[in-house]
C-alpha cells in the first residue's frame, strides 16, 4: 500500500532529507486496517531518524489521491468500525505529530478519510483536476480520521457543515479560494517537493516548534501561547 521514494528520483536537486510517500492501492488508493497500521509504523520509523526527513504524500495514478476506506474494510467483522476508527486516529495523529514538514500532493480526488489525510499535513498542493467531498454521512456513518475537527478549524463551521452534511463538493479552484489548499499546480508532486525543500537548512527543532506553536494558537489563550513560545526558545538554547 505504501511506497517510499527519495525525492531525488523526482527532482535531481531535491534535498536528500526529503522523501515521497505514495499511497499505492489502485484504482482509488483506499485504506483498510492493515494499511493504516503500516502507515503508523512507517511514520514512526521515519520520525526516529536523524535527521528526520520531510515528506510529500501523494496517491498513485493521476485520478485519485485517496478515496477513503475500502468497502470491504467497512464490513469486515474482524475489524469493527470502532477499531477501524482507532486505527485512523493512531495513524493520522502520528502524521500530525510528525517532527518534520509534511506536504500533501493531491493528485486527484480526495474523499472522506482522504480529505482528513490531506488536512493532517502542514501544506496542501492540489492538481487542477483535484476534488474534495464526503460520501460517508450519506452512507450512514461518520467520516473517520478527524475531518469533523480539522475542517472547521481551517474553513469555519458553516462551510464544514455544508461539506459534511449537505454534499458540498469543491474542485481545486474553490479549494484554493476557500483556503483548503495552499497552491494549485498541474505537477503537484514537483510543486510539493519545491515547497518542502524551501525549509532545507532550518534547524529541525525550530521547524518542529513553529509548527506546533502555530497549530495550537487557535486552541489556547494568547498568554499561554506566549509562554509556550518561551519554553521552545529555552529548549533551543539548551
Amino acid at each position: 500500500m505504501i511506497k517510499l521514494t527519495p525525492a531525488t528520483e523526482y527532482q535531481s536537486d531535491a534535498p536528500e532529507t526529503l522523501w515521497v510517500l505514495t499511497l499505492d492501492a489502485p484504482p482509488e488508493n483506499r485504506w483498510h486496517g492493515d494499511s493504516l497500521e503500516q502507515l503508523h509504523r512507517v511514520l514512526g520509523n521515519l520520525a526516529r531518524q536523524t535527521p528526520c526527513p520531510s515528506l510529500v504524500i501523494t496517491g498513485s495514478g493521476s485520478d485519485w489521491f485517496c478515496g477513503g476506506t475500502l468497502e470491504s474494510a467497512l464490513t469486515d467483522a474482524r475489524v469493527p468500525l470502532s477499531q477501524l476508527a482507532r486505527l485512523y486516529s493512531q495513524a493520522y495523529a502520528t502524521l500530525r505529530k510528525y517532527p518534520a514538514l509534511t506536504v500533501a500532493a493531491i493528485n486527484g480526488q480526495a474523499r472522506d478519510e482522504g480529505v482528513a489525510l490531506a488536512l493532517s499535513c502542514d501544506f496542501r498542493v492540489a492538481s487542477g483536476h483535484a476534488g474534495f467531498g464526503f460520501d460517508a454521512p450519506r452512507s450512514g456513518r461518520f467520516p473517520m480520521g478527524g475531518s469533523t475537527q480539522l475542517l472547521p478549524r481551517l474553513l469555519g463551521e458553516s462551510v464544514s457543515k455544508r461539506m459534511l452534511l449537505c454534499g458540498l463538493e469543491w474542485g481545486s479552484a474553490q479549494a484554493l479560494e476557500g483556503g483548503l489548499v495552499d497552491e494549485v499546480n498541474d505537477s503537484p508532486v514537483a510543486a510539493a517537493i519545491t515547497l518542502a525543500a524551501s525549509t532545507e537548512g532550518l534547524n529541525p527543532l525550530v521547524v518542529q516548534g513553529i509548527r506546533q506553536l502555530v497549530e495550537h494558537a487557535r486552541m489556547r489563550p494568547l498568554e499561554t501561547g506566549f509562554a509556550a513560545e518561551r519554553d521552545w526558545q529555552a529548549t533551543l538554547g539548551e
